[in-house]
């Protein structure tokens, strides 16, 4: 029987929070988890809401890697999940990859959360209405046994030394632009093979949405001096050790409340190792 656990209760998100980090706060767990696991329904309360495609991110993150190792042939026993926040697309990379993905993200209470769900199957938790005012929604992992085995750790995206194994496919999403050195955080994938094999498939979903207080500007990849946008230095970076797959953009939301949602389009690229 399905007996759902408690992840985040509505006294929580209203709590101040004032000294923990912004990744580890339980409304923004609230805000990640309705990203990742919520139904259109949850996420938007009324037909035909203007943002509707947008929903769904993990998911499509984790097609259109799978799409990609079916293209190129590579086939993927491992997968790690850089930045995964709650885990919506590890679990999602777990449906197809053949034995094992790793979820690292630097926040320890979503990795709490993701852990949670994983050994529950599901669970509950609040979001945001309009003022003091909460509903509260449930999930379940809509997964089969047979799917890869799920691990997640608390690690830095930047340096992952600390993460076990040389994978099939790394997957990064809205990680290097919240990373100190954004160059050193991807030449790690090349370097060796370490992390990512030869052969293997690495993805970067970004926006590309720098911020001084992430980075510091002269880190930021792309120039000001010759108008080199942030995409097309990443295809310089990589170009050496990499061959690009595909590239696309990716729409995403993120509800606030009932009337109020980030929206943001990732750049999305996947590259073959050589």
């Amino acid at each position: 029987m399905f007996v759902p656990q408690i992840l985040v209760k509505s006294e929580e998100i209203f709590e101040p929070e004032l000294h923990i980090s912004q990744y580890d706060r339980a409304r923004e767990i609230s805000k990640y988890l309705l990203m990742h696991y919520g139904e259109l329904d949850d996420v938007f309360e009324r037909a035909g809401h203007p943002l509707a495609a947008a929903h769904g991110y993990p998911r499509r993150l984790s097609e259109l890697l799978r799409e990609s190792a079916r293209t190129t042939g590579t086939r993927v026993r491992t997968a790690l999940d850089v930045g995964c926040n709650v885990g919506g697309v590890s679990h999602a990379l777990s449906t197809w990859v053949e034995d094992r993905v790793v979820g690292v993200d630097i926040s320890r209470r979503s990795i709490e959360v993701a852990k949670a769900l994983s050994v529950g199957g599901g669970g509950v938790f609040s979001i945001v209405q309009q003022g003091p005012f909460t509903k509260d929604v449930e999930v379940r992992l809509p997964y089969p046994e047979s799917c890869a085995r799920v691990e997640f750790e608390v690690g830095d995206g930047a340096d992952l030394e600390s993460v076990e194994g040389s994978f099939d496919a790394v997957l990064l999403s809205n990680v290097v632009d919240r990373v100190a050195d954004p160059e050193l955080c991807l030449r790690q994938f090349g370097a060796s093979e370490r992390t990512l094999r030869s052969g293997g498939l690495l993805m970067i979903a970004c926006p590309w949405s720098w911020y001084p207080e992430y980075s510091a500007p002269e880190s930021w990849l792309g120039s000001a001096r010759d108008a080199t946008p942030s995409e097309e230095a990443v295809k310089a970076l990589l170009a050496s050790d990499f061959d690009l797959v595909t590239e696309v953009d990716e729409a995403c939301v993120l509800r606030q409340n009932p009337r109020e949602y980030d929206y943001f389009e990732a750049h999305v690229t996947v590259w073959r190792k050589h």
